[in-house]
């Protein structure tokens, strides 16, 4: 089961690690470069788009996870969520790590060459989403191929800073749902003893 520390330790590498590698991967390429992904004519502009684009994307996550079928999709990821007793600082900081990073290497450095709906599969792959052995987590994985692709659309049409924002707030809103879905639980197990 993960810890916290280990989800710390990920969320760094995740920052630091993943934006290094991006930087590595356009270091070979004569079209595109590490710097041009962070050129924006209006980047707090950007922001404002990526911050209510993921919040809607997150209002449609949290609508999927309501599903019956899904349910037990969400219970999983609260289980992890359980042990590790997140703080809001916690929250925003992996958010930021992951809209950071995961950006950068996937869709600054990636995604000039694989394409949106290509990286967006391979970015939902990677972090496990789909199963064979696993119907309704791997629904919930095809789900976040839509999400990841908007992203994706979100850096070409506007820039690096929208695609980040909308990660972020993504993440910010699923994971405390998760916290408080973790708490309640914990609370009515407390109760029950």
């Amino acid at each position: 089961m993960l810890t916290k520390n280990q989800l710390t330790f990920l969320s760094i590498f995740t920052l630091f690690g993943f934006s290094g590698i991006g930087y590595f991967i356009l270091s070979f390429s004569d079209m595109h470069s590490y710097a041009a992904i962070f050129e924006a004519e209006s980047p707090y502009v950007d922001i404002v788009y990526g911050l209510v684009g993921g919040s809607v994307l997150a209002a449609l996550g949290l609508a999927v996870l309501q599903i019956p079928a899904l349910k037990k999709v969400g219970e999983f990821y609260q289980q992890i969520f359980t042990k590790i007793h997140l703080t809001w600082p916690d929250i925003l900081f992996y958010s930021f790590c992951a809209g950071v990073g995961e950006e950068i290497l996937f869709r600054g450095a990636i995604q000039p060459f694989l394409g949106i709906w290509v990286t967006a599969l391979l970015f939902v792959l990677l972090h496990g989403y789909i199963s064979l052995k696993d119907l309704p987590k791997s629904i919930y994985g095809f789900f976040l191929v839509f999400v990841a692709a908007a992203f994706g659309y979100a850096f070409e049409w506007m820039s690096i800073y929208t695609a980040m924002a909308a990660h972020f707030v993504y993440d910010v809103i699923m994971f405390s749902y998760l916290m408080r879905n973790a708490n309640q639980q914990a609370d009515q197990n407390s109760e029950g003893e």
